[in-house]
């Protein structure tokens, strides 16, 4: 490392809820936050529910999951834009370098995405896809259901997982971050071994419970227009069978030297991580480099299965860049360090205005 990196503060004790007298309590936290209440930060009074509205309105809500094994890396979501809701499971064959998309865009009347964690669920069922994510970490579970039936030379999708989320198996980053002092970004992030099966048509593709892996993604943000982050994230089972992983993330979140959700995680254990940055000499399909300034994190991702949803033209409303592939590189922690060549994962670019 180039110089002495400096760390975020640790984790601490989550609080009982996400607002609290109309202000966001924001913070790293270790654990789930019992109440997500975005709303509350629109005040009471006589012109509290219009409020409540317009901020409903501008809140960019998905609970998101990866997951998969050492041949299969599967991503989807449940995710209300508020303008349109999407559907998605995206399956790849990490060798083969090929993917199979599972999604639909629907009224966003249609989907719902929980706000908790705790005996909820994030659901839709649009167009023969049918995606449910079960949230029940007071019992220390996640599960993961999506089917969609044959649809022309795309074949019928079975997926079915469940995540071991006791403390001894996995752990969480829960970040409560500002944009300004009333705009926030709370994002739930768990990374855990899980068990599940993954059948495309009639052949069982996946997954092997020794290398099985899921990481949990629940998002909700009051973002700038145009909202806009870079992201690269990926995880996977150790020779112990540990869960390994990071999440790198350049966002908009105010004074990333604090409030920032880069971590590395290793079996129950999340080491935080300073603030990074994303260069892409060759652009979103060449290789992307993402490093802080000390050289904490010096990590490569090289895309290998390319992945867009452009909206509007000229890429107007929203420009998004979702490549799959590998990584090479090193990231140390405070107190741990991880090397991840032959991880693989996801990234993304996105800025989206509408």
């Amino acid at each position: 490392m180039s110089s002495h990196p400096t760390y975020p503060p640790p984790r601490t004790a989550p609080p009982t809820e996400l607002v609290s007298g109309g202000r966001y309590n924001f913070g790293t936290y270790d654990g789930p936050v019992p109440s997500i209440n975005p709303l509350d930060a629109a005040g009471g009074g006589l012109l509290g529910a219009p409020r409540r509205a317009v901020r409903d309105l501008g809140l960019k809500e998905w609970e998101a999951f990866q997951l998969g094994d050492d041949d299969w890396f599967v991503l989807g979501a449940v995710y209300n834009a508020k303008s349109i809701g999407l559907l998605q499971v995206l399956v790849v064959d990490k060798h083969a370098a090929t993917i199979r998309r599972f999604e639909t865009k629907l009224p966003t009347q249609l989907l719902s995405v929980a706000r908790g964690l705790s005996g909820t669920t994030s659901r839709g069922d649009f167009s023969g896809l049918r995606i449910e994510i079960g949230n029940d970490l007071s019992n220390d579970a996640i599960t993961v259901d999506a089917t969609r039936g044959a649809e022309g030379d795309s074949p019928s999708l079975s997926l079915h997982a469940t995540g071991d989320a006791r403390k001894k198996s996995a752990a969480h980053l829960v970040i409560i971050h500002p944009f300004g002092d009333s705009d926030a970004l709370y994002s739930h992030k768990a990374m855990m071994p899980m068990t599940g099966s993954l059948v495309l048509g009639d052949d069982r593709v996946g997954f092997d419970d020794d290398s099985s892996f899921l990481i949990l993604d629940d998002h909700h943000g009051d973002y700038p227009r145009p909202m806009k982050y870079d992201w690269v994230t990926a995880a996977r089972r150790g020779a112990t069978g540990r869960i390994e992983g990071f999440n790198l993330t350049d966002n908009q979140v105010r004074d990333p030297e604090t409030h920032n959700e880069n971590a590395i995680w290793i079996g129950d254990r999340v080491h935080r991580l300073p603030p990074v940055d994303f260069e892409r000499p060759d652009g979103p399909w060449g290789r992307w480099n993402i490093r802080d300034a000390a050289g904490a994190v010096d990590v490569t991702f090289t895309p290998t299965v390319q992945s867009t949803m452009h909206v509007g033209p000229a890429k107007l409303l929203a420009e998004y860049y979702a490549p799959y592939g590998w990584f090479e590189g090193v990231i140390h922690g405070e107190r741990a360090t991880l090397a991840v060549d032959g991880f693989f994962g996801v990234g993304e670019q996105k800025r989206i205005t509408i």
